[in-house]
């Protein structure tokens, strides 16, 4: 689903994938991002026929790396967890040394009096958190790193 967003006086251009999926891949400008929406509401399946939304159009292809045609493997992710947008930490949910699961909720950023859920795109082991509840941080900020494979 293509829709153009206007925030202020600026207008993107955002793409939005398969809403079912965990995470939604979303295309804001050419920059993507992976939303990991709660699921606080009934499922299409549950509401009256009526009711029930429009089809959407199929998933957004996979990302893929710069230089590469493929999609990015796990086992290749970023080695840090990065701010999707600015804002300020409101909780903090891991600690060095945690073992965490893909998807799993890491911490809570606070933006545009929204809160939103900062969860891991792998499996690993969380070696630093670089930020504490209250810090401001700007986008693309490293928030949490990883420990080293094999370390």
């Amino acid at each position: 689903m293509r829709m153009n967003v206007r925030i202020g006086d600026k207008t993107y251009q955002v793409r939005v994938g398969d809403p079912h999926a965990r995470p939604v891949r979303v295309d804001v400008d050419g920059e993507v991002f992976e939303v990991w929406p709660e699921d606080r509401h009934p499922s299409a399946d549950a509401l009256p026929a009526a009711a029930a939304p429009p089809s959407i159009s199929p998933a957004m292809p996979p990302i893929a790396t710069a230089g590469s045609s493929s999609p990015c493997p796990p086992e290749e992710l970023e080695a840090q967890v990065l701010a999707p947008i600015p804002g300020v930490i409101v909780e903090l949910l891991v600690s060095p040394g945690d073992e965490v699961t893909y998807g799993q909720e890491l911490c809570v950023l606070e933006a545009m009096k929204m809160k939103n859920s900062i969860r891991s795109g792998r499996a690993g082991v969380i070696e630093h958190v670089l930020v504490a509840v209250g810090d401001q941080v700007s986008q693309n900020q490293p928030l949490l790193a990883y420990r080293a494979e094999g370390a």
